[in-house]
C-alpha cells in the first residue's frame, strides 16, 4: 500500500499533520508525535508497508506505534492498494482521489464505445476530450471534407482542407491516444452517440436513434449559442420534442427550419467551440461511467455573453412519437442557469 496519487502532506502545527487540501477529501491527524510527524512528512516517497516500518524505526518509533499510525491511515483512505509502478493519469487519479470525497467512482471508460456523427471543430474537439479522458473506442462517422473554416477554429491543420473529416480527425485522435481503437466489430453498436448540427438538427438520424432505442447526444450550433442536449434515451424528450415545443410558439417555424437545414454551417465563435466540446464530452462521460447526466431531457445553452450555461428542463411532448409521450400531458419547460 501507498500514499493515493495526487495527495500532499502538510503540517498544520506541531503534533497536527494534514493530508491533501481540498475540504472534500483532506484528512486532519492530530496528537501526533514528532517522529510520527516526520514519517508522514515523507510519505509521498512511501514505496508499501515495508518501507514505512523500516523508515519509522530509523526514525525510533516503536513497531505498533507504526502499525497503529498506518491503521489510522488507511482507516482515513489515504492509502491505495496500488504498485508504485502502476500508470496513473491524471483521471485515474482524480477519481481516487474522487472516491475518498464520496463520489462513486466511475465504470471501465477503455471498454466505452463512442460514434461522432460530425466531426466538425466541436465535435472533434469533444472526441479529443473523450480520448484524452480514457474511453476506448471512437468511431468517426462523417464522410465530409475538412472545410477551410474547420482550420481557422482547429485543431485541424491547412494541409487537411479536402480530405475527408472521418480520416483527418482519426489521425488527430490516435495522436493524443495511441491505444484508442477507432473501429468496433461489426454488430456492436456505440454506447452512445454525439450529433452535432448547425441551425437546425436533422431529423432523419434522431428519428432512426429513438426507434432503435440508443442513446445520443444532441449539440446544435446557431449564430449566437450552442445548446448542448438533450441526452435522448428511451422514457426521455427527444430533439423533436423541442421541435414541437417551438412550432407551438411561432406556427411558422417549419418553413423556416427547412431553409436554414440547407445554408452552410453556422461560424461558431472560439470560446464557445471548446466550451461546447467540454458541455458535450461531460454529458457523454457521465453516460459511459453511469452517472447521472444533465442534460437527459434537458438541455445547456451557452453564449459568448452569459458567465454559465442556462438550463431548461423539457418534458416528452404529446405529439411526438418518441416513448409513451402520447398518452403524457406535456409540462412547460423550466429554464435555470447552472454551471455545466
Amino acid at each position: 500500500m501507498r500514499l493515493r496519487p495526487g495527495y500532499e502532506v502538510y503540517w498544520r502545527g506541531p503534533g497536527s499533520t494534514q493530508i491533501g487540501v481540498d475540504p472534500r477529501c483532506a484528512v486532519v491527524l492530530d496528537d501526533l508525535s514528532d517522529a510520527e510527524q516526520q514519517l508522514l512528512a515523507e510519505l509521498p516517497q512511501m514505496m508499501d508497508v515495508d518501507w514505512l516500518q523500516a523508515r519509522g524505526n530509523e526514525l525510533g518509533m516503536r513497531p505498533a506505534q507504526v502499525r497503529r499510525l498506518q491503521r489510522r491511515l488507511a482507516r482515513a483512505g489515504v492509502l491505495v492498494d496500488l504498485p508504485v509502478a502502476a500508470a496513473t493519469g491524471p483521471d485515474d487519479q482524480y477519481w481516487r482521489l474522487a472516491h475518498v470525497a464520496g463520489a462513486k467512482r466511475p465504470r471501465d471508460r477503455s471498454r466505452a464505445v463512442v460514434e461522432i456523427c460530425r466531426a466538425d471543430p466541436i465535435g472533434l474537439r469533444t472526441g479529443l476530450l473523450l480520448a484524452q479522458a480514457g474511453v476506448g473506442a471512437i468511431v468517426v462517422n462523417d464522410p465530409g471534407p475538412v472545410l477551410a473554416t474547420d482550420v481557422v477554429a482547429g485543431p485541424y491543420r491547412g494541409d487537411d482542407v479536402g480530405e475527408p473529416r472521418q480520416r483527418a480527425a482519426l489521425g488527430l485522435l490516435r495522436a493524443v491516444a495511441p491505444h484508442l481503437r477507432t473501429s468496433v466489430p461489426t454488430g456492436t453498436s456505440p454506447d452512445v452517440l454525439l450529433l452535432v448540427d448547425h441551425h437546425v438538427v436533422d431529423p432523419v438520424p434522431v428519428r432512426r436513434l429513438r426507434r432503435e432505442r440508443r442513446p445520443h447526444l444532441s449539440v446544435l450550433a446557431t449564430e449566437v449559442a450552442v445548446r448542448v442536449g438533450p441526452m435522448v434515451t428511451p422514457g426521455g424528450a427527444c430533439t423533436t420534442c423541442l421541435e414541437h415545443y417551438r412550432r407551438e410558439k411561432d406556427d411558422r417555424w417549419p418553413a423556416v427550419a427547412a431553409q436554414a437545414a440547407l445554408r452552410p454551417p453556422a461560424a461558431v465563435e472560439t470560446s464557445l467551440v471548446w466550451w461546447g466540446a467540454v458541455a458535450a464530452s461531460q454529458q457523454l462521460l457521465a453516460q459511459v461511467d453511469g452517472r447521472a447526466v444533465a442534460t437527459r431531457s434537458a438541455t445547456l445553452e451557452l453564449t459568448g455573453w452569459q458567465e454559465v450555461p442556462t438550463r431548461t428542463s423539457w418534458s416528452p411532448h404529446p405529439d411526438c412519437e418518441c416513448s409513451s409521450a402520447h398518452r403524457r400531458r406535456a409540462r412547460p419547460p423550466s429554464r435555470s442557469s447552472a454551471a455545466a
